[in-house]
């Protein structure tokens, strides 16, 4: 198994917002398959997993005309009221279990452009979310799966399972596609390889874990988000859960899934960047930073703040400031401390009331963290914890999608090197 990685520079939008630069990405993936039947390999299927929540619209030449707005730009203020007028705000989140989240529902992206950028809007043909539009290069078919659909959209009705009322009523519904399951298949152009129809990544990470473990678990997947997976939580979703950025994802096959969001690896980012000019490290320096017992029990017995969570929606003050810590270790776990209380908030929220619930796994960059992972364990001693060595998670999520039946427990375990914590 070959591993390529390139950080791909952004590019400015229209309105000089940062976001990625679709040409460059489309350029990279035609390169690095060639670059790989220079080496030998014979491609038999392909398939994409990426994240879902950006829109790329095609035009009627079959190629992409606008920006990949990024899902982080503002939406003017303006731009919902209608929608609002008529779909209360609360109800339209409650049946399309998809917290308001403005550009993060990629759904609002197109009512915005139908609203700001009319021009623009009446060039579209297609609008695919992006996992869909990569596999699009290949087989030139125009799809939607349920888990890009799935993916807080606020454009699918989580009750009736069909697009929602609004989409219909404000004219966007001819832009979008029947979702199908993530595990179909169609020829590529050139016909030599069965091409997969995307997957969103977030779901990607769960597939192996649906079919390699047996018995009921939970999966906290870990990276720039946090993202906690329930798929035996059944209970319908609530305002309250919605207004803690809890919400409901689709598997391949449409299930519902229940999950809920920290912007936990951003704003560990951010301390971190906080903390080494205090004592003088480098970037990396907390990876050598091993669980220690009694750093943990310290602080959390002194149960201070230390840290403005700001992407946390942190708004309470600090009682404490970092120079009253004397080594980097103990700032170290204090901040991890505070961050693990959110995720503690954050996988309760997706437990609900399950009770047949034994195993948590941890994946991403997280479960690499041994003072996060202890301590969460430490919260948490009621269950078993375990956690996975493979960073490419969505990757093989997408592998699987399109070899559903050459996937076992027996891979499962080894692929991922499963480890209890």
């Amino acid at each position: 198994m070959e591993r390529i990685e390139e950080q791909l520079p952004e590019v400015l939008d229209d309105d000089e917002f940062p976001c990625d630069d679709l040409i460059a990405l489309k350029g990279w993936i035609f390169m690095t398959m060639h670059q790989l039947e220079k080496k030998g390999y014979d491609f038999d299927k392909i398939n994409f997993s990426a994240y879902g929540a950006s829109l790329v619209h095609v035009n009627k030449f079959g190629t992409s005309h606008l920006p990949l707005y990024n899902y982080l730009k503002p939406m003017p203020d303006d731009v919902l009221d209608v929608l609002y007028e008529r779909y209360p705000k609360d109800q339209l989140a409650l049946e399309t279990s998809s917290p308001p989240l403005d550009m993060l529902n990629s759904g609002f992206q197109l009512f915005w452009l139908k609203e700001k950028h009319f021009d623009y809007y009446m060039d579209i043909v297609h609008s695919l979310h992006l996992p869909n539009y990569l596999a699009y290069l290949f087989h030139d078919l125009p799809v939607a799966d349920y888990t890009s659909i799935g993916c807080h959209t606020a454009t699918w009705d989580f009750n009736s399972d069909d697009y929602h009322e609004w989409t219909f009523t404000m004219g966007i519904s001819y832009l979008l596609k029947r979702p199908m399951p993530a595990t179909t298949l169609f020829p590529s152009l050139n016909g030599r390889m069965q091409v997969g129809i995307g997957i969103h990544d977030s779901s990607a990470a769960l597939l192996p874990y649906l079919v390699g473990e047996k018995e009921p678990f939970v999966l906290i997947s870990t990276g720039t988000w946090s993202i906690v997976l329930n798929p035996f939580n059944q209970e319908p979703l609530t305002i309250n859960e919605l207004s803690q950025d809890c919400l409901q994802f689709l598997t391949v096959n449409g299930d519902k899934v229940k999950a809920s969001r920290l912007f936990l690896g951003q704003e560990f980012s951010n301390q971190i960047a906080v903390i080494n000019p205090v004592f003088g490290h480098t970037n990396g320096a907390f990876k050598q930073v091993a669980f220690d017992e009694s750093l943990y029990q310290k602080v959390k017995k002194e149960n201070h703040k230390y840290f403005k969570l700001s992407s946390l929606g942190e708004d309470e003050l600090r009682d404490r400031n970092l120079k009253d810590i004397s080594s980097f270790e103990e700032a170290y776990h204090q901040l991890i401390w505070e961050l693990v209380q959110y995720q503690a908030k954050s996988l309760k929220l997706a437990l609900g009331k399950t009770t047949n619930i034994k195993t948590i796994y941890i994946d991403g960059g997280f479960a690499q963290n041994d003072v996060f992972c202890r301590m969460l364990k430490h919260e948490f001693p009621e269950f078993v914890w375990k956690k996975t060595h493979l960073a490419a998670g969505s990757a093989l999520g997408a592998a699987i999608a399109v070899n559903m039946d050459a996937f076992t427990e027996k891979h499962f375990k080894k692929i991922l090197k499963v480890e209890t914590i």
